[in-house]
């Protein structure tokens, strides 16, 4: 398993960077995430994409975010991978 500077597993990243692409019907790729740092809303992901990646981290994972209380761990592909590594 290989870590990412802030700890993160690279695998659980690239699932989640996966998630979200399937999440946004491929508007929202893989490389444009990396591009955009890891941040959703400057990788272009609207509403509706949140709302199926939230569907789709509660399927995979188990973890529910919920955005109006939570919304800080929707900001980024990694603060979605703590959340995920603390909660599920």
């Amino acid at each position: 398993m290989h870590m990412t500077d802030e700890g993160i597993d690279t695998g659980l990243r690239e699932q989640i960077e996966k998630l979200v692409e399937v999440a946004t019907g491929r508007v929202v790729t893989v490389a444009d995430l990396r591009a955009a740092q890891g941040s959703l809303d400057m990788a272009g992901v609207n509403s509706i994409g949140y709302i199926n990646l939230m569907e789709a981290l509660a399927q995979r994972f188990g973890a529910v975010i919920d955005p109006e209380a939570d919304p800080q761990h929707l900001m980024s592909v990694d603060s979605i991978a703590r959340f995920v590594r603390a909660h599920a």
